[in-house]
């Protein structure tokens, strides 16, 4: 009995210890280096509390969003079929997402080839969080 509870107590400890190291990965990022390193999306995104989208969808309050739902957007089969399936921008699935928007979304129609550096990314999101709330 001591070695089962031993087991599930270390098993418990390393889902811990991993989830604590999933949320540091997105964690702390600067939203004034982020408003900078969103000059790269202003190509094709906005960030407009009126929902006025560009080339690409709006994004503000893109957090919470669930992937292809933003009204008046015509979005890839792709991403309406993440977005079916339950992905929800949150700070984890953007931080993934903007590595390498094609692979993370096979088909997507965004054609950025994402940001290599984690902290870029946890900037970005940063800034996008904080920029939504105004």
């Amino acid at each position: 009995m001591k070695a089962v509870l031993k087991t599930l107590a270390v098993t418990s400890l390393l889902v811990l210890t991993s989830s604590l190291a999933m949320a540091a990965d997105w964690e702390g990022g600067d939203a004034a280096k982020g408003q900078k390193i969103f000059n790269k999306c202003k190509a094709c995104h906005t960030l407009d509390p009126a929902g006025t989208n560009g080339i690409g969808p709006d994004l503000y309050g893109v957090l919470g969003r669930t992937a292809g739902t933003k009204a008046d957007y015509t979005y890839s089969a792709a991403m309406k079929a993440k977005g079916a399936g339950g992905l929800v921008w949150n700070e984890e699935a953007l931080f993934q997402y903007l590595e390498k928007p094609q692979a993370y979304v096979p088909g997507t129609n965004m054609s950025f080839p994402g940001l290599k550096k984690p902290e870029d990314r946890k900037d970005l999101i940063a800034y996008l969080e904080t920029a939504s709330k105004k």
